[in-house]
């Protein structure tokens, strides 16, 4: 297979053309052959080479003129000099043209397969940074495409679906029995909510996503604040008789958002869930770690995450298994979600300048551990 045509040789001597040419066979590239400035001017307009190597006196058109017109025609094209005068002033004068480098007379073969080698190295790593700068400019594109998405979906989505859930719980307190009727009212419920729960976490990151994710900041009890998450869960443990346990003293308070960092302990529980089979085990711990840290870790005995996935379970919309083995539910083993809780979470501990880590071993569980910042007082009671 024929090489491709990377350089174009011009030299209107012909001995000279014959030992660059004895040379770039050798060195395994491909190239053109012009006897003159103005055969090497047509020939790279029609062909689009790399690197033009030329002559500088040449009597119809001159390597400088070439590398003039070439330079304001394609001024990616290296052009590489060679002449006899090799003074300071021809060489400065022939890189203010735009020369990529010159090669003198009489030449060091062993130089100029450096220049050649440099420059089509050069050009490669042009050429790949160009395609990254692109990539990234497209990346860039859509997640500016992406977050208008979310944020007039979830401004579209909030009054409809409101409006559902409180027809479905109008719909439950009239409803009576345990007839067909009663069944769909209720599956009306359930399904209204986990709307609801989507339009919600749509909302939080909608806000978290164009930096409007402000703080209330408080101090409250932790335990008081665990007790409340727990409550909301409390039948979706029993039924899936899931073991929870939590350790948190009374007197263990902190200063920080208490709806935001409620959020975080529900998306955290309801995680572990989702990914424990039943008559598994939750637990909740949270407590001091030395004088200005506060750590809060939810641990299960679930399914675990590979340790391939774990540098991406933040991520937004990421989920570790097919979602389409999963069921739509939050309750069920192994309900799906639109995979945005952990980033949400992610955005939320961040903003409270603190941090999120993950330990898990595939079939014996997960530790999702919060370490927030802490004040002197945070160990002191207050009102939760």
């Amino acid at each position: 297979m024929a090489a491709e045509k990377q350089i174009l040789l011009v030299d209107d001597e012909a001995s000279v053309r014959s030992v660059w040419q004895r040379y770039l066979d050798r060195w395994g590239y491909g190239y053109d052959v012009a006897k003159c400035g103005r055969e090497g001017l047509e020939l790279a307009r029609s062909v689009r080479y790399q690197i033009v190597l030329t002559d500088l006196a040449m009597p119809d058109l001159n390597g400088q003129e070439l590398l003039r017109t070439l330079k304001q025609e394609q001024p990616e094209l290296a052009i590489i000099v060679v002449t006899g005068h090799g003074t300071v002033e021809v060489a400065v004068e022939i890189m203010k043209a735009g020369a990529y480098d010159f090669i003198a007379k009489p030449i060091n073969f062993v130089h100029a397969e450096l220049v050649l080698k440099n420059c089509l190295e050069q050009q490669r790593a042009q050429r790949e940074t160009r395609r990254l700068q692109r990539i990234a400019a497209d990346l860039e594109a859509l997640n500016d495409l992406k977050e208008k998405f979310i944020a007039i979906t979830n401004h579209e989505l909030r009054t409809p679906v409101g409006v559902i859930c409180n027809v479905a719980e109008l719909l439950e307190r009239e409803v009576n029995g345990s007839g067909e009727l009663r069944l769909l009212v209720e599956m009306l419920g359930r399904s209204s909510a986990q709307l609801a729960e989507i339009v919600a976490q749509m909302h939080e990151l909608s806000r978290a996503k164009s930096d409007r994710l402000q703080l209330q900041i408080s101090r409250f009890h932790l335990a008081a604040l665990c007790q409340d998450v727990v409550a909301e869960y409390w039948l979706v443990l029993q039924k899936r008789r899931l073991h929870l346990t939590w350790s948190i003293p009374d007197e263990l308070s902190i200063r920080a958002d208490r709806v935001k960092l409620k959020k975080v302990l529900r998306e955290l529980l309801q995680n572990a869930i989702k990914f424990t089979a039943d008559e598994g085990s939750i637990a909740i711990e949270a407590k001091r770690e030395g004088e200005h840290r506060l750590r809060l870790t939810v641990t299960d005995t679930g399914v675990g995450i590979p340790k391939e996935n774990l540098d991406r379970i933040f991520e937004l919309f990421y989920e570790v298994g097919d979602s389409l083995h999963h069921h739509s539910s939050a309750a069920d083993f192994l309900g799906g979600g639109m995979g945005v809780g952990l980033s949400i979470v992610n955005d939320i501990v961040a903003a409270h300048q603190g941090t999120v880590e993950v330990a898990s071993t595939v079939g014996k569980g997960s530790a999702f551990t919060v370490t927030l910042p802490v004040d002197d007082g945070a160990g002191a009671g207050a009102n939760s």
